[in-house]
């Protein structure tokens, strides 16, 4: 999409009525990716809103509320690091979990602060394995303190049963 439109996957009563659990936002200029993510998070049953860069991603973020975002650094008019500084400073009542999308080489990366993102995924990128990541992460945002606790105790383990002692005496 080049026409500077910002573009959905749903019409926009439906939009409304959707789980904001499942409302997924793709931000990144290359229309191949893009409708490859949306036809892979649209089979796994996530509503799906995409922008061609990140004054399209922002218009959309300050309209509706996001489980996840999946952004693209290197975009025209605004990159994702913009966007990651805008999302930083807004005072959004409930953030989304924003994995970043890259193809950049390691200098690229290193410019990203680990505080602002929750996962970076590296170019290319299997469609159907992000798209578990993705519903992964939508539903922990979905659960309550308790049991995003508990689901992330099972997938990461020992560790983190470890450090949660150290605090339960």
């Amino acid at each position: 999409m080049t026409d500077g439109r910002v573009a959905r996957s749903m019409p926009a009563s439906e939009r409304m009525t959707s789980d904001v659990h499942k409302r997924v936002l793709v931000v990144d200029d290359d229309d191949e990716v893009r409708k490859i993510l949306t036809a892979a998070l649209v089979r796994h049953g996530l509503d799906v809103d995409y922008a061609y860069d990140g004054e399209q991603a922002l218009a959309l973020l300050r309209e509706q509320t996001y489980a996840v975002v999946l952004l693209d650094l290197l975009m025209p008019n605004m990159d994702g690091f913009s966007v990651l500084d805008v999302l930083n400073t807004d005072s959004m009542q409930s953030p989304p979990v924003v994995l970043v999308l890259t193809g950049a080489d390691n200098s690229v990366v290193d410019r990203l602060n680990p505080q602002r993102i929750h996962g970076l995924v590296r170019k290319p990128f299997d469609p159907q394995d992000l798209a578990a990541l993705v519903v992964a992460c939508s539903d922990i945002k979905r659960r309550g303190t308790f049991e995003a606790m508990a689901l992330a105790t099972m997938v990461s383990g020992a560790p983190l049963l470890a450090w949660l002692n150290r605090f339960g005496g």
